[in-house]
């Protein structure tokens, strides 16, 4: 039987997209965070929707430079060298997968999940979710020519939609923000940046006027089935509802073992911080071999990196702002460093496989996942809440969703 009910177990931009296209089929939706809406990995991020440009982290060659950062804690990729049991066989499976094989495949996979996510957004938008969105793409800036054709390859490989080498004056024209140490770089069109704390607070106002319930402090203590539904215990209290989409982020992990099930997360951490610069840049600057981004947001820029595999998702290390701000300060020379603000960590749920768990556990058709969307959360989440509407109310979405079933091996 189609549902009538359903609760949506994370308020972050994952778990509020679902509500927002479960509710416009006509459920009655309530939504449970354990935090504040948007708390975990989904308002500090760069703000990144890039359908041209998605792939997975296993990319070949990823296991040999976690190992190296492990024993350099300035690494754009370090590794707490003292991991848990857990994170030992997560970072086993994910160089297994770190072959041409596996990330030919995800990439592909990806692809198609993220395929019309342009037009999820500007429906969005028209519904007054509105993240301020700049949309005239992404400039790479590359320390010498050979790593910029480095990076235009590969890109070119994805399929994206690139332009040619720009050097010297060319690139400086370009961007006139960037200092001496960018050498070349290259234009990727069409991609979009926003604000993501912006996106999230009128997404929720909009799942507001829509009707949905949105229950801010309610960490869940268990989940369980009985012959009527699904019953979610929290610390605000427990309800019920015909189904529920647990979309908590890398604390799926927590909501899916009161179940009996083991899901492959881990919490990959990420950093940023705001500073004041003059000029700003114009748009969104990856800064390729330093690993970092450059986002301008209103007066200042959020400058965002690192990938932090650590057992403790919510630990927030200094030095890995410190980092950060060693590898962006000679590209960005007219921001003033010492005026950091909004320094934030977000753990990003992470699998092996670079690919989301999306879709119903075995035997629980009334349990379903939306999480594991690693560093893509804010670009897929329209995408994502689509899908699990349609596996939700049995109306379409299968044979896509079979490529991110939450068990697969």
């Amino acid at each position: 039987m189609r549902p009538a009910s359903v609760l949506v177990v994370g308020g972050g931009v994952v778990g509020l997209a679902c509500a927002h296209y479960l509710g416009r089929a006509g459920l009655k939706v309530t939504v449970l965070e354990r935090d504040r809406l948007g708390s975990g990995a989904s308002r500090g991020n760069a703000g990144e929707v890039c359908p041209d440009l998605v792939e997975p982290l296993g990319a070949p060659g990823v296991a040999v430079r976690a190992l190296t950062g492990m024993v350099k804690p300035a690494s754009p990729l370090w590794i707490n060298p003292v991991p848990s049991i857990q994170l030992v066989r997560f970072l086993a499976r994910l160089g297994l997968r770190s072959t041409a094989r596996h990330y030919g495949a995800g990439a592909a996979s990806l692809a198609a999940l993220a395929e019309d996510t342009f037009e999820l957004f500007e429906e969005l938008e028209a519904l007054g979710v509105d993240g301020g969105a700049e949309k005239d793409g992404f400039l790479f800036a590359y320390p010498s020519y050979e790593d910029a054709a480095h990076g235009l390859a590969g890109f070119r490989r994805l399929g994206a939609p690139v332009g040619g080498l720009l050097r010297g004056p060319a690139l400086s024209e370009r961007e006139p923000a960037l200092g001496p140490a960018a050498h070349a770089g290259f234009l990727v069109e069409r991609q979009w940046s926003l604000d993501p704390g912006q996106f999230v607070d009128t997404l929720a106002e909009r799942l507001r006027r829509d009707g949905a319930e949105l229950v801010e402090g309610a960490r869940v203590t268990g989940v369980r089935e009985d012959g009527r539904g699904v019953q979610v215990r929290t610390s605000a209290g427990t309800y019920g509802a015909d189904a529920v989409v647990i979309a908590a982020g890398v604390w799926s992990r927590e909501v899916c073992r009161s179940l009996g099930v083991r899901i492959d997360l881990a919490p990959g951490k990420g950093y940023s911080f705001s500073v004041p610069a003059e000029p700003l840049p114009r748009r969104l600057v990856h800064l390729g071999s330093a690993k970092a981004v450059l986002t301008p947001l209103g007066k200042r820029v959020r400058v965002a990196g690192t990938m932090e595999f650590d057992r403790d998702p919510d630990r927030f290390r200094q030095g890995r702002v410190d980092a950060i701000v060693t590898a962006a300060r000679p590209y960005l020379p007219g921001a003033d460093w010492d005026r950091r603000e909004q320094e934030w960590m977000g753990p990003r749920p992470m699998t092996p496989d670079g690919l989301p768990l999306i879709g119903p556990l075995p035997g629980r058709p009334r349990i379903l996942l939306a999480t594991g969307h690693n560093m893509l959360g804010l670009m897929l989440a329209p995408a994502t809440g689509r899908l699990v509407t349609g596996l939700v109310t049995g109306e379409g979405g299968g044979e896509l969703a079979a490529r991110f079933t939450p068990m697969r091996r």
